[in-house]
């Protein structure tokens, strides 16, 4: 069996564990960036501060939903690809028009709101908004009840990925999100307010079966080989390494940092020909 995207956290019963390990991943990923284009920390504080000035309704998307800073920074989702920082770079690049006759008004570029708002599926694959959390639910007594967007609260991250606090500060970088999903989201994208109802049932639901079995998996007879990525940010290799031992002599895994989750898509041959 080959597997090119990590392994699952399968000795973490519940989501709160991994969106700790996740959002540290998301912080990281975040410094990274910066870190290559340090002139885009104005650029983000500005797209963030002209959508904060808009107020709760934000900039309205030729779908029908809205432009937030809050949705704005879920974008960070694309950082945790082989050229996610790069797309990022070129997104936030001209972001902005100035208008006609006021070289003082600036105005969000329609260009750009296509390109954020394409950037985002949730519209289009609402189920990845209601089941994602749902994946680490394994057994009865669990319900991921927003485990993101609580977690988001824990002291540890509050602030890091406060952007009203970041703008407070001059030139303090504005932090993105990961591969999160929120409850909000049903107020900012188009197609999910009538799936409200049934994201809150999917996250208080407790009554689960398991999804996995330790014993059934513990040294396992298959050969398993396995990609994992060293600075994933998706798959806390932590997680894998553990699921490896669990697996026993037959789980194989190349531990590398060439390549981000991306790496079956950016270099597939390359991947595969190594397991």
């Amino acid at each position: 069996v080959y597997i090119t995207g990590g392994l699952a956290p399968v000795l973490q019963r519940g989501a709160d564990e991994v969106y700790r390990a996740t959002y540290r991943r998301v912080m990281e990923r975040n410094r990274r960036y910066y870190q290559r284009y340090p002139g885009d920390v104005a650029k983000v504080r500005e797209i963030v501060a002209h959508l904060e000035a808009l107020g709760p309704q934000g900039a309205q998307l030729a779908g029908g939903g809205r432009l937030t800073a809050t949705r704005f920074l879920t974008l960070g989702l694309m950082l945790g690809g082989g050229d996610g920082i790069e797309s990022m770079h070129w997104l936030v690049e001209d972001a902005f028009v100035t208008l006609v006759g006021d070289s003082s008004q600036r105005e969000l570029d329609m260009r750009f709101l296509q390109k954020v708002e394409a950037s985002s599926s949730f519209d289009t694959n609402p189920i990845y908004w209601l089941m994602h959390e749902s994946i680490y639910c394994d057994g009865p007594g669990v319900a991921s009840r927003w485990a993101a967007d609580r977690v988001l609260q824990e002291p540890e991250f509050s602030e890091v990925f406060d952007h009203r606090s970041a703008l407070a500060e001059p030139d303090k970088p504005v932090y993105f999100t990961g591969e999160m999903v929120y409850p909000w989201f049903s107020e900012d994208f188009s197609t999910l307010g009538e799936l409200r109802e049934a994201s809150e049932i999917l996250a208080a639901k407790d009554d689960w079966s398991r999804l996995y079995k330790e014993e059934a998996l513990k040294n396992t007879a298959v050969k398993v080989a396995a990609a994992v990525y060293y600075d994933d940010m998706y798959v806390e290799r932590a997680f894998s390494e553990e699921l490896a031992s669990l697996l026993g002599p037959n789980c194989k895994i190349w531990v590398t940092n060439e390549f981000q989750h991306s790496g079956i898509r950016d270099d597939g041959f390359r991947i595969l020909d190594t397991l």
